[in-house]
Parts: structure tokens; sequence; C-alpha cells
């Protein structure tokens, strides 16, 4: 056996669908969780936001950064609905960050790293920012972490659907369900307890049957081979502990969500809807502290319905991709035509980031335990550099808020560095993340 594919593996044991389905929970017991949440979420759009080269291009008026006027951001109109956060001390934006390791791969590949830093083109990855909070932490919740993407499932390598990456680098599937996602989280109705029950023990036995695969199967292979087999195993145990943790929860009540304010049913053709719900899933799971981190793929870097969405639903002239080549030259009507899609995004996140802000919480609000981190790997169009990326809330975690940071011009630093930064803000105990050399002190209170 040349090669083991791990899809085609567990597929040969019967079980194609229990890794996607389970890989995103960890930890076999429930712990009691603290009184103050410390919250992550990652939020990514592919192909690039309506910016230009620099603040002094005559069309850096529709820039999707901000300019800095007396000391003060001022968003322009793509961006106005962070302008109420902007005032208040509760944005960062920066600029010039990137992943080194993914500088040069192909431009449309850089989604799969967002939130790793490890080039998907290299023989091992690393977990996602997410699933390290997760591996950490996680076993306070019900559930460890929510992945979640417009898209849904996993992509393939370099055209992903998803931002998060289990401890061997392997993607977990995003959910875009929504009605299960709420079933999920809320529903504690006894059909719905006892299919998931059922689940659980079905999983279990195949789980059980691809271990017993697996060391059959070393048996016969190559000493090469049994170190891949030795990979997915690890996977698969993480599995079996998965399993054994959602037992253990299944008997617990989920809180009580009142789900008729809630777009279940939404699709591709009411974005606004399926985006609002998604967040509101979020914001629902953060306030009964169903999960304290969560990733949202908004946008990837591959055709379909929601690539074609900004011309079928909002009425753009062209889809995302094709938007996003045109502002690329930083042309007028282009930057319009996608600064109006980017407006479209700013507006869905800054309703949710209302909410957060409105919800209080301890010693200050939900937003103030909460770091928010939106963005795309792409300055434009297949250029992974000089990422734009935004930070909201995380206060009460020690984030501060004081601008604009153009690291340009600042110092150059690989953008783990402020993923490590997020780590020591979550108390989690890691030393370093992927590429990290060091964390961002100016973000630091």
């Amino acid at each position: 056996m040349n090669e083991i594919s791990r899809r085609q593996f567990l597929h040969g044991a019967g079980v194609s669908m229990v890794l996607p389905r389970l890989e995103s929970f960890a930890a076999p017991s429930i712990a009691k969780a603290s009184s103050t949440p410390k919250r992550f979420l990652g939020l990514y759009v592919g192909h690039g936001f309506a910016v230009t080269p620099h603040d002094e291009h005559p069309n850096s008026d529709l820039s999707w950064y901000p300019k800095v006027i007396k000391d003060k951001l001022k968003f322009g109109p793509s961006m106005t609905s962070m302008q109420p956060f902007a005032d208040k001390g509760n944005i960062s934006v920066l600029r010039g960050l990137e992943h080194p390791q993914v500088a040069s791969i192909n431009g449309h590949s850089s989604a799969d790293s967002f939130l790793t830093g490890s080039s998907p083109e290299g023989t091992s990855g690393s977990p996602s920012i997410d699933q390290v909070a997760a591996m950490a932490h996680g076993k306070t919740t019900r559930f460890p972490c929510l992945v979640l993407g417009n898209e849904g499932g996993l992509g393939a390598s370099g055209s992903s659907l998803t931002l998060s990456y289990n401890r061997s680098g392997r993607a977990i599937p995003s959910n875009n369900d929504l009605l299960a996602l709420y079933n999920r989280l809320f529903n504690s109705d006894p059909d719905i307890i006892n299919q998931e029950k059922a689940l659980y023990a079905r999983n279990g036995a195949l789980v059980d049957r691809v271990l017993e695969s697996a060391k059959s199967l070393q048996r016969r292979v190559s000493s090469d081979d049994n170190q891949k087999i030795g990979s997915y195993l690890e996977s698969i145990r993480a599995v079996e502990k998965n399993i054994e943790r959602m037992e253990a929860w299944s008997d617990t009540p989920k809180p009580e969500i009142d789900p008729s304010n809630l777009s279940l049913k939404a699709t591709v053709n009411e974005p606004e809807l399926f985006i609002d719900t998604m967040y509101d899933l979020i914001y629902l799971a953060f306030k009964t502290d169903s999960t304290r981190y969560a990733t949202y793929m908004l946008q990837s870097m591959i055709d379909g319905p929601w690539n074609d969405m900004p011309k079928n639903a909002l009425g753009l002239p062209a889809g995302h991709h094709r938007l996003a080549h045109g502002a690329a030259g930083s042309g007028r009507k282009s930057m319009e035509h996608l600064g109006a899609y980017d407006k479209f995004q700013g507006d869905r996140l800054g309703r949710f980031l209302s909410k957060m802000a409105d919800t209080q919480e301890g010693d200050g609000t939900m937003l103030d335990n909460t770091i928010v981190y939106y963005g795309t790997s792409n300055s434009k169009t297949h250029v992974n550099r000089n990422y734009p990326l935004l930070v909201a809330g995380g206060k009460n975690l020690g984030i501060k808020h004081c601008g604009y940071h153009n690291f340009l011009t600042t110092g150059k630093q690989p953008l783990c560095n402020l993923y490590m930064t997020f780590l020591q803000s979550l108390d989690v105990p890691a030393k370093s993340f992927s590429d990290s050399t060091g964390i961002i002190n100016e973000i630091l209170a």
C-alpha cells in the first residue's frame, strides 16, 4: 500500500462520515465552567477587500481601511458600521501582517492557512488557533468549539471550506445547516435527544471496528505506512473520546432558546437572513456558555452559490471573485462594486457586535469578554501579503484598542505573533504557535 488516504481508510471500515461529523469535539469529561468566560471568534472573507496600495491613493476614500484623522479612526462607506465601535475604542485595524509560509503559494489557497499559519503545500500542518484554545479549555462547555461556514463541509487542500484544523493539522468540516445547528445546540425534544444518543452508540461501535481494522492493517504494511496509520489512529482515538464526552453531556438539558426570531430555513438566496441567523446562533451559544470558541467562514475562494451571491442576491455586476479581480487595480468603479459587498459583510458584522456590546456580562459586556477577529488573506486577489485585519472586543482579556497599526512602517512580524497574543489573552499555556516569534505588545493593555 503506497499511499493510504485517511478518508478511504475510514470508508473501507464503513465509517466515512464519523470523523467529519465529530472531529471538532474534544475531551471526554465535563468540567465546571468559570464565571467569566474568555472567548474567541474567527471570521474570514476570501479574495480580499476593496483596498488601495496606500492611503494617499486617489480612491482611498473607498478603501476598506479607515483613515486616521486627529488620532481617531474614520471609516469610509464600506465599513461605516464599524464607526460606533471605533468611537468607543472597541476596534483595532491592522495592516502589514501575513503568514510567511503562505506568501508565495497559489493566491487561491491561502484560506486554508488563515488561522493556522502553515502552508497547505507543506507535508504537515498546524492546528488552528481555535482548536488550540479548545484543547486547553474546551472541556468547560458542552461544545469545545463551533466550526461554521456559509458553504459548509471541507473543500479540498488549497480550496478550503473551513477555517478549523485539528491537532494533526487536518481540516474539520464546517456546518452550514442552520436548523441542524439549532437542534444540536438548543433542542431538547426527546426525539432529538434519542436520535443523538443512537448516533453516538452507532459511531462508537463503528470506531471500535476502525481500531480493530487498523491494528490488523499495521501488521501487513511497511514501517512508513505504519507511521501514516499511526497518524490516522490518533484522530480516531480522539473521535472515541469525543463520543464518550458527548454521551456524558447527553443527559444534561440543553439551554432553552425561543427559535421564533431565528430564520432557520434561510438560504443563500436570502443572504442577509442566513448570515444574521448564523451570527445569532453564535451569539446564543456564547450567551448560554454552550461554547467559547468559534470560527465562521463567510466566503471561501471557490466558485459556487455563495461566490455568485453578490450578483444573484445583491444586484452587483459579478460574483465575488470577479469583483475582487476588478478592484485589484483600484479603479473607482470597481472599488465601488467590491466596496458594496464589503459593506454588506460589514453591516452584518456590525449588527452582531452591537448585540454583544449591548449584553451585560460580569464587569463589562459580552464583547469585552470576546476577541472577535475579522479579515482576509489577500491584500488583493492572488496576493497573499499584507492582510487587511480587524480586531474587536476583548477589553477584559487585556486587549488594548488604540486605532490603526501599520506594521509595514513599524516593523514586519509574522501574523502568528498576533495569534500568540490572542492565546495569551485566552489563558492558553502555549509557548509558540506555528511560526510565531513572540507576541504583539502594541495591542495589549
